[in-house]
């Protein structure tokens, strides 16, 4: 079997947050455990350290027509994915992949960049001669791939047979992009028509695209699914999802635990594991040094590590601000996102340095040795497909305090392997975080019987790669039963 992964990033490569974790540990599980064919497409970004990858060799200048009808050169690199013989293409578009980061802040702009993108990659597969049985889409905003296979490239042989999978990591962006620039999407208005008389929206819904026409989609967790069936995280994606339920499956993230481990990580400034989680104090007093945070082993550290958004629950952090220090926490945040957001924490630091620091910014080595240092991480997600702060955590001997929604209503059970609420409000963060740190204080082994319960706990990707593997022979299936 052959797969195409197209994604926005992949770890150790480039990452933003989760989706690069899943794009570069979900390959290595497959093609450990099944014979199969996997290359993995990016763009090329400014950003990206030619001097981390040496391995990168360009292999193709060639002329693409864009949707829009223009013509187009690119560049296009491949390198290994590090401990595999899987091959990543990187197609260097620098008139629309010219920003610092991966994602722009316009989110038109950044649609409309993701469109010309997946054209560029459909067209690389001929290229390179690379007839994909699935393309596994792992970023919605390049959903118009399944549509564009049904129109524009549909009485071509080397693309018919090629069935398709649309993974929904985000159910609130669906990815718009305004009628007025429709012919930047190589289509016509009457294209449109079907989701148009559907949702009754005056945009184009990308993502939505991506659900109508896929072989098949999925989210990344049972419980997010049973969610989507009955709330609305986006009212045009709901309309769409519900439209085509019978094609909609969860499956959870897992982790690659050779790229988290407290006894081996190079960011872990003191090893440890289960039997020996006193360690874990030696990594508290080297955080609290690093941020000058008043040193002291019995102080409860409290940590988020999250990309900085409203629907990460933050504002409802930094609501119980000063209880958390009335209960004679710290606090530690490492993020990048809304500015708005990010004055927030900046602004409680400057008020108590001794007992906050806020790192605006993202690193994963740096997120890493906070978690082998603190002690409760906190996720109030106001939704969560899956989430993976939590998995991390939980391996850390980092005890999760979690909101009921999505995969954290999955993986974190009440009391045994964490805290979890229901309601997404200040108070009942406040009472599970004090619940949490009352049992840190007044009740150590229990405590302890908690850490070691999630570090038990097996979310290595083992299972989920055997589902995906049964999701791609239905899709397949799928697809052809839909071509007789």
């Amino acid at each position: 079997m052959k797969i195409l992964i197209l994604s926005s990033e992949v770890t150790p490569l480039i990452k933003a947050g989760g989706l690069g974790d899943v794009t570069g540990s979900l390959p290595k599980a497959l093609v450990k455990q099944y014979d199969l064919d996997i290359i993995i497409m990016i763009p090329k970004y400014k950003s990206f350290d030619d001097k981390k990858n040496p391995n990168q060799k360009i292999i193709s200048k060639f002329e693409i027509t864009l949707p829009s009808g223009e013509k187009y050169f690119i560049d296009v690199y491949k390198t290994p994915l590090p401990q595999t013989n899987i091959s990543v293409y990187m197609i260097d578009m620098p008139k629309f992949f010219n920003g610092d980061g991966v994602y722009s802040h316009h989110p038109e702009i950044n649609n409309i960049q993701w469109v010309n993108f997946s054209k560029a990659a459909l067209d690389l597969l001929k290229k390179i001669n690379f007839q994909p049985d699935v393309i596994h889409i792992q970023f919605s905003t390049m959903g118009l791939v399944p549509k564009w296979l049904k129109t524009i490239y549909k009485n071509d042989p080397f693309y018919q047979k090629i069935a398709t999978l649309t993974t929904l990591h985000n159910m609130t962006n669906s990815g718009k992009i305004d009628f007025a620039n429709v012919d930047l999407t190589g289509l016509k208005m009457k294209d449109y028509q079907e989701l148009r008389e559907i949702t009754g929206d005056s945009a184009i819904s990308i993502a939505g695209e991506a659900i109508n026409n896929s072989d098949m989609f999925n989210t990344v967790s049972p419980t997010c699914v049973k969610e989507t069936l009955t709330e609305k995280f986006d009212l045009i994606l709901n309309k769409i999802i519900l439209k085509n339920k019978n094609r909609f499956t969860g499956i959870l993230n897992g982790i690659d635990y050779s790229s988290f481990d407290p006894r081996v990580s190079p960011d872990v400034p003191v090893k440890y594991w289960i039997d020996s989680l006193d360690k874990k104090n030696e990594n508290k007093l080297y955080l609290q040094k690093k941020f000058g945070l008043t040193q002291n082993p019995d102080s409860p550290l409290i940590c988020a590590v999250t990309r900085i958004s409203r629907q990460k629950g933050l504002l409802l952090i930094d609501k119980i601000m000063d209880e958390i220090m009335d209960m004679g926490a710290q606090f530690i945040i490492l993020g990048s996102g809304e500015d708005s957001i990010e004055k927030l924490f900046i602004k409680a630091e400057k008020k108590n340095p001794q007992m906050i620091s806020a790192q605006m910014t993202f690193d994963e080595h740096l997120a890493q040795t906070i978690y082998a240092g603190a002690d409760i991480l906190l996720m109030p997600s106001q939704s969560e497909t899956c989430g993976l702060s939590q998995i991390i955590a939980m391996r850390f001997g980092t005890v999760p305090v979690v909101r009921s929604t999505g995969g954290l209503a999955d993986t974190v059970i009440d009391g045994k392997t964490g805290f979890v609420f229901n309601d997404y409000d200040e108070k009942s963060l406040l009472a599970s975080t004090r619940q949490a740190v009352s049992i840190f204080y007044n009740h150590k082994d229990d405590w302890r019987k908690i850490q070691i319960e999630g570090m038990r706990k097996d979310f290595s990707w083992n299972i989920s790669a055997e589902k995906y593997i049964q999701l791609y022979e239905k899709v397949i299936k799928h697809h052809n039963s839909e071509c007789k």
